[in-house]
């Protein structure tokens, strides 16, 4: 083992705790290649591990992968667990990004039964920490930010303050996804529990990285303050938190840049700067497109859509949303799929056990994990076919309720409902109280139909009402109902002075033998009674003297 390696990749690992990956990757692949000429197992492994960890920091996954194993494998030869430890985390991190998730679960589960072994702080500070970040991904946030704060805390007492920084990151990012779940599920006082506590551990995140120089983890710290003060709706703090992410010189971190330019566009959107919008945003979708960053990809068409619709430009506009509809069926599928996979890892039960506190020996936590795993795949696989907005079912959830019905044979009822002058709420009042606009009628039509009637969100502020079992009189009713309950609703707790009319047009299934056609003939009658004045119910001619199938 030769000193002058030492001391290169020593200078590397410095590179790569302030910022500089690229020069630091460069390095420790010109000591990691001479020490393969020379065989010496101990330059090569530790070369290995750092070269893991710079393709980490870079977004170089797969090739960080193998340098990860070949770390693992020298590093268990030469006996040395707490090294073997932090490689097989980094390891495990590594397939996480890749989205393998078991190998992820069962590598992470090893090093940190290997860490703790070992007794190593700094190895069992990035196991835990790995651990944690699992967890984050996998949507737990309570046993994410347990794990993630102990992964800081033995940072601290190992004196590691890079570790300590950046696993302050994940903290916060566990914190974050809590907040994010409150929103979801409507409840707007959680999520303002939840996101103080994630923006204040950023904030020690990013003093910390200012006072390292680690300008890598500065611009991460910047990039998810601007993000959470986005979500709390506080945008003009989040435009001077992207303005000091730009002025932080630093060409390698190209991993966070979609990040970056996605976050940028939509707070430029929420302050009605659109024309601006449009540029961070379309090179967000290029940049996603070409890496395959689904969610990046997703939220860029999705803004990309708004900013276009604010510039009155709707085929593009259209478009957008479009493809952000068909990328979100897409990107709940693969969470629900993944969770659903972490969920049937039976016989790596004995693995997962030591995810948990295998020093307190928390058996119970166990069970609960395993307990809220089960359950969260279940909510995950409801979330699916379900409207994250309204809370009612979406397209998919239509298709396959129409399907049943079909199969069946049983008559049924299509109607197409949309918001009369929806585009003018948007435009005077804001998209945010368009959201609340489509969240109040949700609860509304659901109120106003039977148990067994299916109401969805079918895009925008169109919903369409699937009833089974009822007369051209019944469903007219219904519709009129709803039409009505809408129109005297009070709308002033939304907006003072707001109030909402709904146009209907409704369909029978005798009225043709293909379920899309009925879907069609719906839509045509729903533009008849826009064309009518707008505020009515509208059926086809003769659907009154139709019998249903």
């Amino acid at each position: 083992m030769r000193a002058s390696d030492m001391q290169a990749l020593d200078r590397a690992w410095q590179m790569g705790c302030t910022g500089r990956s690229t020069l630091a990757l460069e390095i420790a692949h010109g000591v990691h290649s001479a020490s393969v000429q020379r065989d010496d197992p101990h330059v090569q492994a530790r070369s290995a591990y750092e070269i893991s960890w710079y393709c980490f920091q870079l977004g170089k996954s797969e090739m960080g992968l193998d340098y990860a194993e070949q770390a693992v494998t020298i590093w268990r030869h030469l006996d040395q667990p707490a090294f073997e430890a932090q490689a097989l985390s980094i390891q495990a991190w590594l397939n996480m990004e890749l989205g393998q998730l078991e190998e992820a679960v069962a590598l992470a589960a090893e090093a940190l039964d290997i860490a703790d072994q070992s007794g190593d702080l700094r190895a069992r500070s990035l196991a835990i920490n790995v651990t944690g970040v699992i967890f984050w991904l996998s949507r737990q946030p309570p046993l994410a930010i347990d794990y993630c704060g102990r992964a800081v805390a033995l940072a601290q007492e190992a004196g590691d303050r890079s570790f300590e920084c950046w696993w302050l990151i994940n903290l916060g990012g566990a914190q974050s996804e809590a907040a994010y779940m409150a929103l979801e599920a409507g409840d707007r006082a959680a999520f303002d529990a939840a996101i103080g506590p994630a923006i204040e551990v950023t904030h020690r995140a990013n003093d910390l990285a200012r006072s390292l120089g680690d300008t890598w983890a500065e611009r991460l710290c910047l990039g998810n303050l601007a993000e959470y003060c986005n979500a709390a709706e506080d945008f003009l703090s989040a435009e001077q938190f992207l303005a000091r992410y730009r002025d932080i010189a630093n060409e390698d971190d190209l991993r966070g840049e979609g990040h970056y330019l996605d976050i940028l566009g939509r707070t430029l959107i929420s302050l009605r700067r659109y024309e601006e919008a449009l540029v961070p945003l379309q090179h967000a979708h290029v940049l996603a497109t070409g890496s395959g960053n689904v969610e990046t990809l997703m939220f860029a068409c999705l803004y990309l859509s708004r900013a276009h619709e604010h510039l009155g430009a709707f085929e593009p506009a259209l478009d957008f949303h479009k493809r952000y509809h068909s990328l979100h069926q897409q990107f709940t599928a693969e969470r629900t799929q993944r969770n659903a996979r972490l969920a049937d890892i039976r016989y790596e039960t004995k693995k997962l056990r030591m995810l948990l506190d295998t020093e307190a020996g928390r058996t119970a936590e166990i069970a609960r994990s395993f307990a809220a795993l089960q359950q969260q795949t279940t909510m995950l696989t409801e979330a699916a076919n379900t409207d994250p907005l309204t809370g009612l079912g979406n397209r998919r959830r239509l298709e396959a309720a129409m399907d049943a019905v079909e199969a069946s044979g049983e008559g049924y009822m299509l109607a197409v409902l949309d918001v009369d002058h929806f585009k003018a709420i948007n435009d005077k009042l804001s998209h945010i109280v368009g959201d609340r606009v489509l969240i109040a009628l949700g609860a509304l039509i659901r109120g106003a139909l039977r148990a067994p009637d299916l109401a969805v969100r079918f895009g925008g502020e169109e919903f369409v009402l699937l009833m089974t079992g009822v007369t051209v009189g019944q469903a007219k009713k219904t519709c009129e109902r709803i039409r009505l309950t809408i129109a005297r609703h009070d709308w002033s707790p939304v907006a003072s002075g707001l109030s909402v009319t709904v146009s209907i047009g409704i369909a029978l299934s005798s009225e043709s033998g293909i379920p899309h056609e009925i879907l069609e003939i719906a839509d045509r009658n729903l533009y008849r009674a826009k064309q009518a004045g707008r505020n009515r119910v509208v059926l086809s001619p003769r659907a009154g003297s139709s019998s249903n199938r």
